[in-house]
Parts: C-alpha cells; sequence; structure tokens
C-alpha cells in the first residue's frame, strides 16, 4: 500500500500544480514579495521574488489557478537583447533534458520551490530555474529529493506584466499543490542591451502587483515594494 501511495505521489508531481477539493478556510494566508534589485529608474535591474501560501483550516492550501505580476509602469522587457540567448525547446525536450535542450545564455534565474502532496508528502522540495523565451520567461521545477518529477511553467509577457497560468492535475485522487517559490532574476546586459529595465519610481518606491487568481475561484492583490530614486 505504501508503494502505490507513493507512486501516486510522483504522478502528482510530474505537473506539481494545484488543485484542491475544497475550498480555503479562514485560516489561508498567501504572502507575495517581490522587489527589483535596481536603485534608480531607467536602470538595468534583476528582481527577488518569495511566494509562500498556507492553511493550517485544510488539508492543503487552495490551488493557484493563474498569477499576474505587474511591474513599475514603464518598465521593459528586451528578448531581442544581445546579453541573452532564447530558448527554443518546447517542454517535452526541456522535461526530457532538465534544461540542458536551452542554452547557457538563456537561463536568466534560479531559485527554489515546494509543493504539498499532503496527507501523503506534505513537503516536496524542488530547484527552480529561469529561461529567457519567445516574449516570456520559461520555469522549470526539478526535484530535489527522491519525490516529485518535472514542471514547466511559461509567464507571458506583455508589456510591464507576467502572467503565468498553472494547470490543475489530480492523479489517481492525489492533489498536489505548489505552495512556495522563491526565485532570483538576474541583473543582465547594460543601457539598451538590458534585459530588464526599471519602470517608474513613486514616491521612492518601486511598486510590484501580484494578482493571485485561485483554482476555488478565489482572487487577491498583494503589492510589495522596495526603495529607489528618479
Amino acid at each position: 500500500m505504501r508503494r502505490i501511495a507513493l507512486t501516486l505521489v510522483l504522478l502528482a508531481a510530474t505537473a506539481l500544480t494545484a488543485a484542491t477539493v475544497a475550498y480555503a478556510s479562514a485560516q489561508f494566508t498567501q504572502t507575495s514579495n517581490i522587489t527589483l534589485t535596481a536603485k534608480k529608474a531607467g536602470k538595468p535591474t534583476g528582481f527577488k521574488a518569495s511566494l509562500l501560501s498556507a492553511d493550517p483550516g485544510a488539508v492543503q492550501p487552495q490551488g493557484l489557478k493563474t498569477l499576474t505580476i505587474t511591474f513599475p509602469a514603464g518598465t521593459k522587457f528586451n528578448f531581442k537583447s544581445r546579453a541573452i540567448a532564447v530558448c527554443k525547446a518546447g517542454d517535452t525536450e526541456i522535461v526530457a533534458t532538465l534544461g540542458s535542450a536551452c542554452k547557457a545564455k538563456s537561463v536568466i534565474g534560479s531559485g527554489t520551490a515546494v509543493a504539498n502532496g499532503a496527507p501523503v508528502i506534505p513537503a516536496i522540495p524542488e530547484k527552480a530555474k529561469a529561461f529567457a523565451g519567445k516574449n516570456e520567461i520559461v520555469f522549470l521545477l526539478t526535484p530535489a529529493g527522491s519525490a516529485g518529477q518535472t514542471l514547466v511553467l511559461h509567464g507571458k509577457v506583455s508589456g510591464n506584466k507576467v502572467t503565468t497560468q498553472v494547470p490543475v492535475i489530480n492523479a489517481g485522487g492525489l492533489n498536489v499543490v505548489i505552495t512556495a517559490l522563491d526565485l532570483t532574476i538576474k541583473t543582465i546586459g547594460q543601457g539598451k542591451n538590458a534585459f530588464v529595465t526599471a519602470g517608474k519610481c513613486t514616491g521612492g518606491k518601486f511598486a510590484v502587483k501580484s494578482a493571485f487568481a485561485y483554482q476555488t475561484g478565489a482572487t487577491q492583490t498583494i503589492t510589495s515594494s522596495s526603495s529607489c530614486s528618479k
């Protein structure tokens, strides 16, 4: 029986996505802290993202469906920058090669993630890597331990917004929910060749909005900021 349960976990973790069978309890919490590394508007920048959900009143937190991150007005993503390479590999090839199908120059960031496979495995650690795609950021999650497999997500970039869809998975009745992501996107390139250029500094702050839409139908928006000057 234990082997069967573990097999179900691995099948669900193949997608490491959000799926819930009940609405969040009143104890559900979501945090989001996204900060730019630049200190001045109009300068090349990277950014750091730290996302965490928890729900002590439920078996697992509600699953994420869509995350839309809105950077300061005027923030620019330059996928034609000579400082990067665009990964042209498809999801199947990226998964099969654990990301090596993408050129090293396409790697723009890295970090960690955690998925919740409760009640069988409450915490599944993952490694995270980000690649420059065609007008998108491609996120790759790979196992950091014995459980879990790979997942590719696409953060579509439009202007100063990055929108990531998280598909639903339910394998053999087992739900897996991504509960944490800590990711650092590097500062790459200079001037017109910068991959990301910081937008407007308002009131001494770079304000970043994170709009969460969950599989349950619930939504919320969280604003985080970092200090800056014009």
